[in-house]
């Protein structure tokens, strides 16, 4: 019998192992799968919380996939630079293990300790996690945080406000008193009241302070202030108002002003004043010279029942070349009491322009009641002044100047007021002949204007040119003080600039002697420049995701012929806005820039945008423009499934590499189970056909044994 060693069954083993293993991993891969883990973020995505406390979230997270998650571990992660808030899970980072279509619910705990600026924040959850075999896998989900009552102002209702007495005397006192009730549905923060516009009007505190701190104010509750008044002594009956202000944070933090008027009565009755009249005035008698002095004495009486405080005395001639003060012409006096008075003396004298007349002495007085009301008055005084000599040369140019008439333009009118360059206008001119006496005849008139340049050889040419017409014009006569009307049709040159052009109006005429005579009339004519700004087409989605932003870009230009003022974009609209406003500056004719914005829509359904573009042109005008545009906006759609963000196993064991495995074992093991079974058949002919080189080296080893009997001793 031979025998079969280990050495030639591992050898048929290992054989048939690498025969059959060749086909093995393509039956296997066709015929197995384990499935795949897919992990996600169940919800609708947005979670409303409440600042200044810490928030409890319930957060799903859920395996849809076909396979066990194993080593789930979530985190959450805002992407905002410095976030009002702080996150962290109550029972830790790590999930555990998700069955198929398991779910676990996680704490999110949000703690909103800060100032928010919007009315949501995104925060990003990302997760890793393994399947059965080892294979990694991550993704994430966004999730949205949404500011209770972010977008809601606090309400408040000004109550019981009430004036002791209710109505106040000049010269009197009184107290204003109130309540601030919040009515809202959030707490009113660093609340303050504040009196305004309190010397305007006569009325002011009469002690303490301007404002009142009220502090906090939960809801419902109220807020009681008060603030001594006075009135002033020299006040008119009537109603006053002064102004109660109120501010106060919300809980974003967020600051408010809020005023309302509040109406004190002030009668009249009660109230004193003080009077001051000129009494016992004695006016120069006689005539004065040239430089003669003159005085002018009256008393200053108090005819009131209150002293007159700051009053002021001031003395002027009203042909200050004629007559001239030679003493000090204003006097002051601190107080006066009722029922006192108080002697005034101004001197005075001709000047050689004074003709031989009586001149006017004005005398203006200011006083007070001690409040802010002024009072003022004005009495008069005459004086006879006599100076031959200017008699004489007043004669002699009258006589002179007697015969000579003048052209004026009496009237002119520019239809339209406002005149642009590049158009036609339409001047309308009243003329007149000024002299009373006599007429004038063959009048020429003709128009010129040359703009001047800092250059002598930089002259433009006329900046106004008559339409269908030369620039000359003529009439037969004027009567005495009588007039004529022209209708002149003008066109303003293109590039003139923006501003007011004076235009000469020039007259060659004579009178009925034959004299000739020349004249100017001077007119001025508002010129302004046609201001454009273009900005290129640009386009916004019909349709966008609620918080989803949104960037508008285009270029802008300056296609007019002069500069542009204080550029400005901004959006309007009810969207977050980084910047809403872009201050530009100034802009040159012809120069050109880029502006881009980008803006959220917090708000679902349709929310009007616009763009609207504001300059200043040359005469100070702001000119606008608008693009008006309607957005849809639609809820945000949570991601599922691949696009979730799951990603395929990263390293480990693949299904391939598997399957291969279990088909190498069960071939192994079929072959045992072969081997086994021939030795038990047939050990002789199944060790035979297994390897003869063993059995060969067996039978040497037999001849050897039986050589080895036959040389032992029987």
């Amino acid at each position: 019998m031979r025998k079969i060693t280990w050495k030639s069954v591992f050898a048929m083993i290992l054989s048939v192992s690498i025969l059959m293993g060749l086909s093995v991993p393509i039956m296997a891969e066709d015929k197995f799968d384990i499935g795949t883990p897919q992990v996600f973020v169940a919800g609708d995505g947005v979670y409303e919380v409440e600042n200044n406390k810490e928030n409890r979230l319930s957060i799903q997270v859920k395996n849809k996939g076909n396979a066990i998650a194993d080593n789930v571990v979530v985190r959450a992660k805002s992407e905002e630079a410095m976030p009002p808030f702080k996150l962290n899970f109550s029972d830790g980072e790590n999930v555990g293990s998700l069955g198929v279509n398991g779910t676990k619910t996680l704490k999110l705990y949000v703690n909103m300790n800060g100032s928010p600026d919007k009315a949501s924040y995104p925060i990003t959850l990302s997760y890793t996690y393994k399947d059965p075999l080892g294979g990694s896998y991550s993704g994430s989900d966004t999730i949205y945080i949404k500011l209770k009552g972010f977008d809601r102002e606090p309400s408040y209702l000004f109550d019981q406000m009430k004036m002791t007495p209710e109505s106040l005397s000049p010269g009197t006192g009184g107290t204003l008193t109130g309540r601030v009730k919040n009515t809202g549905s959030q707490i009113m923060y660093q609340a303050e009241v504040i009196l305004d516009k309190l010397t305007t009007e006569g009325i002011s505190l009469s002690g303490g302070f301007s404002s009142v701190q009220l502090g906090t104010l939960n809801i419902g509750q109220e807020g009681k202030f008060s603030f001594p008044l006075a009135t002033s002594a020299d006040m008119a009956a009537g109603n006053y108002p002064v102004t109660v202000k109120l501010k106060y944070m919300d809980e974003m933090g967020k600051e408010y002003e809020k005023t309302q008027d509040y109406y004190i009565n002030v009668g009249g009755v009660s109230g004193k004043a003080s009077q001051i009249i000129i009494r016992n005035m004695k006016e120069p008698a006689g005539t004065y010279g040239v430089n003669q002095n003159f005085p002018i004495q009256f008393e200053l009486y108090n005819a009131g029942q209150v002293a007159a405080k700051d009053i002021i005395i001031t003395a002027e001639g009203l042909d200050p070349s004629a007559v001239v003060p030679k003493s000090s012409s204003v006097k002051n006096v601190m107080s006066l009491a009722p029922g006192a008075s108080m002697p005034m003396t101004f001197t005075f004298a001709g000047t050689n322009q004074a003709s031989s007349q009586n001149y006017a002495i004005q005398f203006t007085v200011e006083y007070t009641s001690g409040g802010t009301k002024v009072n003022t008055f004005k009495q008069y005084a005459g004086v006879n002044i006599s100076n031959p000599k200017k008699d004489k040369e007043e004669e002699g140019e009258d006589d002179k100047n007697k015969s000579k008439p003048k052209i004026i333009v009496s009237k002119y009118v520019c239809d339209p007021l406002i005149v642009m360059a590049g158009e036609e206008f339409d001047l309308n001119l009243s003329l007149m002949n000024t002299h009373k006496d006599k007429g004038v005849k063959n009048i020429k008139m003709f128009l010129t204007l040359a703009e001047e340049t800092s250059s002598e050889t930089e002259k433009s040419g006329n900046i106004f040119t008559p339409v269908n017409s030369s620039n000359t014009y003529y009439f037969d006569a004027i009567p005495p003080k009588g007039t004529v009307d022209k209708e002149l049709r003008l066109y303003v040159v293109p590039n003139a600039q923006p501003k007011t052009y004076t235009l000469t109006v020039n007259f060659e005429y004579e009178d009925a002697e034959g004299n000739e005579y020349t004249a100017q009339e001077l007119l001025g004519i508002n010129v302004e420049q046609v201001t454009e700004l273009n900005m290129d087409e640009f386009a916004m989605p019909e349709t966008v995701e609620q918080y989803m932003p949104v960037t508008v870009s285009f270029s802008y230009y300056n296609t007019g012929k002069v500069a542009l003022n204080n550029v400005m974009f901004k959006v309007e609209g009810d969207v977050d806005c980084s910047q809403r406003s872009t201050y530009v500056g100034n802009m040159d004719p012809g120069a050109s820039d880029y502006y881009e914005v980008t803006f959220t829509p917090n708000t679902i359904g349709e929310v009007p945008v616009s763009i609207v573009a504001t300059y200043e042109d040359a005469s100070g005008e702001t000119i606008e423009q608008r693009r008006d545009y309607v957005l849809n906006v639609t809820e945000p759609m949570m991601p599922e499934g691949e696009e979730d963000g799951a990603e395929p196993p990263q390293n480990g064991l693949t299904m391939k590499n598997i399957i291969i495995g279990i088909g190498v074992i069960v071939i192994l093991g079929m072959g045992l189970f072969l081997f086994i079974r021939g030795q038990k058949k047939d050990p002789d002919g199944f060790a035979e056909s297994m390897d003869f080189e063993d059995e060969d080296e067996e039978l040497e080893d037999d001849d050897e044994d039986d050589d080895d009997k036959e040389g032992m001793p029987l």
